[in-house]
């Protein structure tokens, strides 16, 4: 079976066990926050008290010449913390007793854990939005309609990274653990507190080689700068969703019938 092919039955297990992905999400985030009062605010809280240092630092520490930089900084910070989650690789292994226990589309925990974190950006970029119209913010409407486009162009990438890592997590336990510890270090070559205009050198080479550039500068072209963001972004983002994809799914299916002798 093709790989489109093998997309195509993906879609319909999916969807014929859609009972069973709305489970894993609701399981997925009270789990995560059991015994917690505030419940899935944890899961906002952390990019914001991040946003909220930055923002101190840069704006009363060491002064930039950006008015609005929390705007800035949140535009940035929540796809490159979504996207760094899917990168951890524990989608496959932290779900092993469904997986070996149960007849269920392998791919489907995968898809739960991404789509568990995207909501946490499409409800933190909806706070983002009310508090720019509140506070009189100009607003670039259609540039606001691409929006949706960007989130679901990040969300395909984040879940082809997603799969092609947890495959390999699977079967080498230290890429996990490795992509864990990468991953805290991507917000420092993302332009995400600093302008990508500002990288000179080696670290300008590495921004724009780094795929969480282009994501983030299309959020930053619609919240912060308010404009229809720049085609190239656009493109190159859209690539990047795509290429990944295929290929993470590719690993995927390769490999996942291997999943229940290795977990």
């Amino acid at each position: 079976m093709n790989l489109f092919a093998r997309l195509a039955q993906s879609f319909k297990d999916v969807k014929d066990n859609k009972t069973i992905l709305m489970a894993m999400i609701r399981r997925n985030t009270a789990g995560r926050y059991k015994s917690s009062y505030v419940g899935f605010v944890w899961h906002l809280l952390t990019p914001v008290l991040m946003i909220a240092v930055l923002t101190i630092t840069f704006t009363y520490i060491r002064p930039r010449p950006l008015d609005d930089f929390w705007i800035y900084l949140a535009a940035g910070m929540f796809p490159v913390t979504f996207i760094s989650s899917s990168l951890r690789g524990r989608a496959v292994t932290s779900n092993a007793k469904y997986l070996t226990k149960m007849k269920i589309p392998r791919e489907i925990v995968v898809i739960a854990s991404v789509l568990t974190d995207f909501l946490g950006v499409v409800f933190a970029y909806m706070f983002i939005i009310i508090v720019i119209l509140l506070s009189g913010q100009y607003v670039n409407w259609l540039g606001m309609a691409m929006l949706p486009v960007e989130l679901l162009l990040m969300l395909i990438f984040s879940l082809g990274c997603s799969l092609l890592v947890s495959t390999v997590t699977v079967f080498v336990k230290d890429v996990g653990y490795f992509m864990s510890v990468a991953m805290r270090l991507v917000i420092w070559i993302t332009p995400t507190f600093f302008l990508a205009s500002e990288a000179k050198g080696i670290l300008g080479t590495i921004v724009w080689y780094n795929p969480f550039t282009y994501y983030v500068e299309t959020f930053h072209d619609i919240l912060y700068y308010g404009i229809v963001p720049h085609p190239e972004y656009v493109l190159i983002s859209a690539v990047l969703s795509i290429v990944f994809f295929l290929i993470g799914a590719a690993v995927f299916f390769r490999y996942e019938k291997k999943f229940p002798e290795v977990l």
